[in-house]
């Protein structure tokens, strides 16, 4: 008797998800799988479709909030993403005023 083995690793499969942030949806944030080319924006509703293999990471990030990293598990297809604003961005910020006269 032969016994086959058959792995879903290297698969990609249509993953997708909702993005919020305190209960909101975040409407533009990008979903990208690091390491690769391949992206996504979410919709009105914070909701997003990619295509992901078991093993990959999921990025997710948007101006003011904290960028995060999900992996991604085999035979899991529904990731939805809480986003922490980010208050470091804020000492950034450099205010100019100029006068005509």
């Amino acid at each position: 008797m032969f016994c086959i083995s058959v792995t879903s690793f290297g698969q990609t499969q249509s993953v997708r998800g909702v993005i919020t942030s305190e209960g909101e949806p975040v409407p533009g944030a990008l979903v990208l799988v690091k390491g690769t080319q391949r992206g996504t924006v979410t919709d009105i509703d914070g909701n997003f479709s990619i295509e992901a293999a078991a093993g990959e990471t999921l990025v997710v990030s948007f101006v003011g909030y904290t960028t995060k990293e999900v992996a991604v598990i085999g035979g899991q297809t529904t990731y939805n993403v809480t986003l922490d604003l980010s208050t470091s961005d804020l000492s950034e910020v450099v205010v100019v005023a100029m006068v005509a006269k």
